[in-house]
């Protein structure tokens, strides 16, 4: 039987965070930077749906459903998916987002 060693190819030095290829593309901030209007709209969902299960445990199996529902398919996908402004570095602000 014949092993055969294989070769390594030289490797330049590791690249940077910032100088790897992203999947989203290059132009785009890797870091969540939440405004506070999407602050206020997530924590309004975690409350919401904490007070659906509050009243699931009272007993009552109309509202806290609703709540729920809220607070989970409505507020919480809203609040991550609204897009805050960035101040510009000419003072003005842009849309963070396409």
């Amino acid at each position: 039987m014949s092993q055969r060693k294989r070769e390594r190819r030289p490797q330049g030095p590791p690249r940077r965070r910032s100088e790897r290829s992203s999947p989203r593309g290059s132009d785009q901030d890797p870091h969540l930077s939440f405004g506070p209007v999407q602050v206020a709209v997530l924590v309004a969902g975690v409350l919401m749906a904490v007070a659906g299960f509050w009243v699931l445990s009272t007993g009552s199996i109309t509202v806290a459903p609703i709540l729920l529902v809220l607070g989970y398919l409505l507020l919480i996908p809203l609040g991550l998916s609204l897009s805050g402004k960035r101040k510009a570095p000419g003072g003005g602000s842009t849309p963070e987002g396409p």
